[in-house]
């Protein structure tokens, strides 16, 4: 947490980096619900930008595979959300849904709850402003 409070700009932290297999310290930090917090703060605003997701699937390398085999390597995805929900940081992923509806309300959003929406349910996670958000509608215009 205080190494995120001692960035003079936390961009760093929202950009996806070669070094962590594409992925971004968000998603990394998920753990904490505090660094969150700091990340996904108002403070922050002018860091976020449109066109750049900051919350996002993020692909994992399936363990005990050779990497020299002739056989094509697996991957699983796993989101920021779902690292916080391993680790019980319901504040965490309630911070991120908020962010989610506020900053990246789009329905290819939705995309993030297809395997771990009934999980957010079952703990207990407000849910209701993805509903009145446009993460799960889309309006489209025809004649």
């Amino acid at each position: 947490m205080e190494l995120v409070k001692l960035q003079p700009k936390p961009t760093i932290f929202f950009k996806s980096l070669l070094e962590f297999n594409l992925t971004n310290m968000v998603s990394i930090l998920a753990f904490d619900s505090r660094s969150i917090a700091i990340l996904l703060s108002p403070g922050n605003e002018e860091f976020f930008e449109d066109k750049v997701p900051v919350i996002y699937k993020n692909r994992i390398l399936k363990k005990n595979q050779i990497r020299s085999s002739n056989k094509p390597l697996k991957y699983f995805y796993r989101t920021s959300i779902d690292n916080a929900l391993r680790n019980n940081q319901i504040r965490a992923v309630q911070q991120m849904i908020d962010f989610i509806v506020k900053y990246q309300n789009n329905y290819v959003s939705s995309f993030i709850f297809t395997k771990n929406f009934s999980m957010l349910m079952t703990r207990g996670v407000a849910v209701a402003k993805l509903f009145d958000s446009c993460v799960f509608t889309y309006n489209f215009d025809f004649d």
